[in-house]
C-alpha cells in the first residue's frame, strides 16, 4: 500500500441545478453546494478522520460523454491515482452515470468501482445484475463500510476478504451475488467529523462570499409515507450546539447569508429547537433559513420565535386533499391541524410552501381535485403539485407493476400507480401550480401583503406575474395564428 487509501467519488451534475435557486422558499439565493452530493462531503470527512483519503471530480452533463468532460476525469484520476472509484446515486442518476463507468472501465478495466446511496441501497442485487461493470455496492449508512472496504482493496485484498465487512453487495470470483449482513447504524451522529466543504469551496480563498449553504441535522425520518424512499425510522440528529457552530463557522468562513436546512424533519423536538435558538441569540448571528416541517409541529411562540431568529420560509407536506388517499399513504396527519399550521404562518408573516402530491395509490381526478381544492383553502405562498415518482426504497415502488420495475433502465416515463396516464397526471400538475396563485384571494393575502412582510409580498407579486403569463400563453397557444405569432417572435429573439 502506497500512502493512505484513495477513493476518487465521481459525479455528473446537470447544468440547470448547479445553482439551485432558493426563490421557490421566499429567498432570493441561490445554493452553490446542494446539487453536488452532500453525502460525497460527509463519507469524505469519514475517511480522512480514519486514515483514508477522498476526493472528488465533477462534469457538467453536457460534457460528460464528451473528450473533454472525460479528459477531466482522466487528469483526475492520473493525478490521485486512486484505488477505487465511487459514485452516490439515486434512481434517475444510475443510467447516466453508468454510460460515464462504462467509458471509464474501458480506460481503467482494474480500478474497482464501488457504488452508494439510495437507488443501489434499496436494489443492490438488481443493480449488479444488470450493471455489470459496477463492482460493490454500499448498502445504507457507508462511512464505516466505505472505510473497512477501501482499507481492504488498497492493501490487495480479493473478494474472499470482503464477506467480513458488513453492508456490503459484490459478486464473488465465480459471479454469484453476495450480501454481507447488514452494517449496524451510527446512533450518535455527534461523532461525525464535519463534512468536507474544500471539496467544493476554495479554503485558499477564506472569505469570498457565496449566497446559500445547505445544512443537515439528521438521519432517517421517524415517519412512514409510503410515496418516500428515505429511510423510515432510525431518525438520529445532530446536538444543536453543533449545529449553530457550523452555520457560525460557514458564516466567517464563506460569508454565507442563507441557509437550507436539508432534513425530512426539522426540528427533531421542541426542546432541541429552544436550544438552537438560544445559541443562534446568544450569538448574535444575523442568518436566514428555510426548513421543511410537518402540520402540527410548531406552535405560534414557537414561529414568532423562528422568524425573530432569521426564518425566512416554512415548508409543510400536506400531499394529499381527499381523507382516503392520505389514509392510504400513511401520512398521519389531520386537516384539522393544517389548517392551523397555515394559519398560523401567515398570521407570523412567514412565507409558507405547501406540498401536494398527484399519482398516489387510487387516485382519480377527484382526489386530484381535492388536493387542489384543499391547496386553495389553505392558501399558502407557494404550492407545488409533483407527480409520485415510484422510487425502490419506498412502498409506492411495490405498487408498481412488475413489466415496469426497472422503469428507469429503459425510459424516462416514469409509471404510475393511479387510475390516470403519467401525461394526464403531468398535465393536471402543471395546470395546478400555474392556476393556484390567479385567485383574488391569493392576490389579496400575499401580493397586497396583508401580514406579510415586503420581501415576501414582492416574490408573490413575482410569482403571480409569471404564472398570469404563463397561462396567458398557453391560452394563445391553442389557437392557430397566436401560435404562428408566438412561435414566429420566439424564434426572433432567439437569433
Amino acid at each position: 500500500m502506497n500512502g493512505k487509501p484513495k477513493v476518487l467519488f465521481i459525479a455528473i451534475i446537470d447544468e440547470g441545478v448547479i445553482h439551485y435557486s432558493a426563490g421557490g422558499y421566499g429567498g432570493e439565493f441561490l445554493f452553490d453546494i446542494l446539487p453536488h452530493k452532500q453525502a460525497i462531503q460527509q463519507l469524505t470527512g469519514w475517511l480522512r478522520q480514519n486514515e483514508c483519503e477522498g476526493h472528488y471530480v465533477w462534469v457538467d452533463i453536457n460534457d460528460a460523454y464528451t473528450q473533454s468532460g472525460l479528459s477531466k476525469i482522466v487528469f483526475e484520476i492520473a493525478r490521485i491515482k486512486p484505488d477505487a472509484l465511487g459514485f452516490s446515486l439515486c434512481t434517475l442518476e444510475v443510467p447516466t452515470h453508468y454510460r460515464l463507468i462504462e467509458s471509464l472501465k474501458a480506460i481503467y478495466p482494474d480500478i474497482p468501482v464501488i457504488a452508494g446511496g439510495t437507488h443501489v441501497s434499496a436494489l443492490p442485487e438488481h443493480t449488479l445484475q444488470n450493471y455489470p461493470l459496477i463492482d460493490y455496492v454500499a448498502v445504507g449508512e457507508g462511512e464505516v463500510t466505505l472505510t473497512e472496504w477501501l482499507k481492504l482493496i488498497a492493501s490487495g485484498a480479493g473478494k474472499g476478504e470482503m464477506h467480513h465487512v458488513r453492508g456490503l453487495a459484490f459478486r464473488d470470483d465465480f459471479g454469484n451475488i453476495i450480501q454481507t449482513p447488514p452494517r449496524e447504524r451510527i446512533d450518535d451522529l455527534n461523532i461525525l467529523p464535519e463534512p468536507a466543504y474544500d471539496l467544493i469551496f476554495d479554503d485558499a480563498a477564506p472569505g469570498k462570499p457565496i449566497s446559500a449553504f445547505a445544512i443537515l441535522c439528521s438521519y432517517g425520518c421517524p415517519f412512514s409515507c409510503t410515496f418516500c424512499s428515505v429511510e423510515h425510522g432510525h431518525y438520529r440528529y445532530l446536538d444543536p450546539v453543533r449545529v449553530v457552530d457550523r452555520i457560525e463557522w460557514a458564516q466567517k468562513k464563506y460569508g454565507v447569508e442563507y441557509f437550507g436546512i436539508r432534513d425530512s424533519l426539522w426540528p427533531p423536538n421542541a426542546q432541541w429547537l429552544d436550544r438552537f435558538c438560544t445559541e443562534i441569540e446568544n450569538r448574535r448571528l444575523k442568518i436566514q433559513f428555510h426548513f421543511l416541517t410537518r402540520v402540527g409541529i410548531l406552535n405560534e411562540k414557537q414561529l414568532v420565535r423562528l422568524k425573530r431568529i432569521g426564518a425566512r420560509a416554512i415548508a409543510m407536506g400536506v400531499e394529499a386533499g381527499h381523507p382516503d388517499i392520505l389514509k392510504s399513504i400513511k401520512k398521519l396527519i389531520t386537516y384539522e391541524k393544517a389548517r392551523e399550521s397555515f394559519a398560523l404562518l401567515h398570521k407570523v408573516g412567514i412565507f409558507s410552501v405547501a406540498f401536494f402530491m398527484f399519482g398516489n395509490q387510487g387516485e382519480d381526478h377527484n382526489t386530484i381535485q381535492a388536493s387542489i381544492d384543499m391547496a386553495t383553502e389553505l392558501n399558502p405562498t407557494k404550492a407545488y403539485f409533483n407527480v409520485l415518482n415510484p422510487f425502490p426504497g419506498s412502498v409506492a415502488f411495490d405498487y408498481v407493476t412488475t413489466g415496469e420495475k426497472d422503469w428507469w433502465m429503459h425510459r424516462r416515463i416514469i409509471p404510475t400507480i393511479s387510475h390516470l396516464s403519467p401525461d394526464e397526471l403531468q398535465h393536471l400538475s402543471r395546470e395546478a401550480l400555474t392556476r393556484y396563485p390567479l385567485r383574488w384571494r391569493y392576490f389579496v393575502q400575499h401580493v397586497l401583503g396583508g401580514r406579510m412582510p415586503l420581501n415576501v409580498s414582492r416574490i408573490a407579486g413575482r410569482i403571480f406575474i409569471t404564472n398570469l403569463r404563463s397561462y396567458i400563453l398557453g391560452i394563445s397557444e391553442r389557437f392557430w395564428l397566436t401560435r404562428k405569432m408566438i412561435h414566429g417572435l420566439k424564434a426572433v429573439l432567439a437569433r
